[in-house]
């Protein structure tokens, strides 16, 4: 009989282990809603993942307040109405106010995630679990539904009150926000760490075979395929009708939204695993090979590149004149986009793994030493 209650306890105690903490992460707006285009309220700050080419952010910049997690912050970070959240991946979500660095709720999801704004919701992605999709009410601080989405390597989208989530056993789906029900399901020949991008009605996914899908947002039909001659893990940009995404087999592709068709190709010399920064001239792409490069945005031309010491590994961030990424060399740097002249760049204690976002004349980041960063320009 001990024997029984010894592994009934056991199972009780996995069970509490993979749900989400039942503390509250109640969030009221700091200040008067700002417009969307300026916030970064999901991965790419848009569902066509282009970001905010048009903030303005003054260099030199130096810091301005730093806040220590428990852990090492995961790859994205996300920005409304003033109001920071990301995920650690010891399996924490927080928000932070970016006017002073102080915590104003922090949740326990036990394991690691990722999360997306929407409509004063957190949409929360798991990596894996037996519930890994939640809509958290910021209003309430309570859950409005938890489902089985499968483990999600990826970063979801939300469009028109749908959620798109891309995930790792071979399947794309989309999810009623409201309700959390599931629209359809897009099934995949190989397994999917590419985030789905989404512009004129079509959704845009990689897959680790190779294939880049383009899946019709309504019906969840395929429209078309392309196929690399490597795995792609980068996340597409969307941008006039153009798609740009890079493939372990060195190469960006740019091709037309509606057909598929093969535009131009860059080759770099080694992976490419991120997304790429769209302005309207230039298309920049960092690679395994140490350098970000800078191309024609309709040619795909080389106009300058910019190594450094290690691999770039973030995507990098466009704030009007100046180019912004991180490094596995443990800096993030500031580049002239015209140029590509390094402008500014900081040291941090840890390696570089969280895409910078800018907002407000800010610039944010993170790195493996637990740490997040807020600079401003230097009065």
């Amino acid at each position: 009989m001990k024997f029984i209650y010894y592994w009934v306890f056991i199972l009780i105690l996995l069970v509490l282990l993979l749900q989400p903490g039942c503390q509250k992460f109640k969030i009221k707006p700091t200040i008067e809603p700002s417009a969307p285009l300026l916030d970064w309220q999901f991965f790419g700050a848009n569902p066509a993942r282009t970001g905010n080419p048009t903030t303005r952010v003054e260099l030199p910049l130096e810091v301005v307040w730093t806040f220590r997690a428990n852990s090492a912050i995961e790859n994205t970070l996300v920005l409304n109405d003033s109001i920071l959240y990301f995920a650690t991946i010891d399996g924490y979500v927080y928000a932070v106010d970016i006017q002073n660095g102080k915590k104003l709720a922090k949740l326990k999801v036990r394991i690691g995630s990722t999360c997306a704004y929407y409509k004063h919701h957190l949409i929360i992605a798991r990596r894996y679990g037996d519930k890994t999709l939640y809509n958290l009410d910021l209003s309430t601080g309570k859950f409005r539904w938890q489902i089985d989405a499968g483990d999600i390597q990826s970063e979801p989208v939300v469009k028109n009150n749908w959620v798109y989530v891309a995930a790792l056993y071979k399947h794309v789906d989309r999810y009623n926000f409201e309700t959390g029900d599931r629209s359809w399901t897009f099934k995949t020949q190989a397994q999917l760490r590419s985030s789905p991008a989404i512009s004129k009605g079509i959704l845009i996914v990689g897959s680790d075979d190779g294939t880049i899908y383009a899946i019709d947002c309504e019906t969840g039909e395929q429209k078309w395929t392309f196929e690399t001659a490597g795995a792609i893990y980068a996340t597409p940009v969307i941008s006039h009708n153009t798609i740009f995404v890079g493939s372990f087999d060195h190469n960006l592709y740019a091709l037309d939204l509606l057909s598929g068709t093969l535009q131009w190709k860059f080759t770099s010399t080694a992976k490419i695993y991120h997304a790429v920064a769209i302005s309207k001239k230039y298309v920049i792409v960092g690679s395994n090979d140490y350098f970000v490069y800078c191309l024609n945005k309709n040619n795909g031309q080389l106009l300058w590149k910019f190594q450094a010491k290690s691999i770039i590994s973030t995507t990098p961030t466009i704030a009007e004149e100046t180019v912004f990424f991180g490094s596995t060399d443990k800096h993030y740097y500031g580049l002239d986009l015209d140029s590509g002249e390094r402008l500014w760049q900081y040291e941090t204690k840890g390696r570089v793994r969280t895409t910078p976002i800018v907002y407000q004349n800010y610039l944010f980041g993170a790195s493996e030493n637990n740490y997040l960063y807020a600079f401003r320009p230097k009065k």
